[in-house]
């Protein structure tokens, strides 16, 4: 197995790990998944309003930033296989296991430990911009993640709270991360 490939997976099964983890623990009857979310959102047309809000919203984002020629974006360089690997894992994987994890895990017991919605919105968002995040640089380009990185998971937190579904967080996610993928390779 080539160096790229190798690293492509080790960048990637961590969130495989985190999906199966989830799966073996709900069936083994130690979490309910209800618990984090998975159900059907209460409606389908609150599930879209939120996807499509969040789609806009995240196009105007990277259009004004590029406008203004602060939006700095790597090419990709990766060949084939570990594309698809990583790909798969920033797309698909990563938002899957993440909201899992926040939207989830994290969210859910800041709301039954009776925090107000609001600031257990705000500080699973906190944490997700920590963990998220792997600049911490002080030049603008981190700040302008940073920032987009903190709204985005309030926005996923309150799709989360209001339409009672991960379903909505991770499609919202998946759409982020799709947006951020295809830009590196126009």
């Amino acid at each position: 197995m080539n160096h790229e490939i190798s690293s492509a997976l080790l960048r990637t099964i961590p969130f495989l790990v985190v999906i199966c983890v989830v799966a073996i623990l709900s069936k083994r009857k130690k979490i309910n998944i209800e618990d984090l979310g998975v159900r059907k959102p209460l409606s389908i047309k609150l599930y879209l309003i939120w996807i499509v809000g969040f789609l806009i919203y995240a196009l105007l984002t990277e259009f004004s930033l590029y406008s203004i020629n602060i939006l700095e974006i790597t090419k990709w360089n990766h060949s084939f296989y570990p594309s698809i690997i990583l790909i798969l894992g920033a797309v698909i994987l990563a938002p899957i296991a993440e909201e899992l994890l926040f939207r989830g895990f994290i969210l859910n017991a800041l709301i039954k430990k009776r925090m107000s919605i609001h600031w257990a919105i705000l500080i699973q968002a906190c944490f997700f911009v920590l963990l998220h995040n792997f600049s911490y640089d002080n030049n603008l380009t981190s700040n302008i993640g940073k920032a987009q990185s903190l709204v985005d998971a309030i926005l996923f937190g309150y799709a989360r709270v209001y339409t009672r579904s991960i379903f909505t967080p991770i499609t919202m996610h998946i759409s982020g991360n799709l947006i951020a993928t295809i830009e590196r390779f126009i």
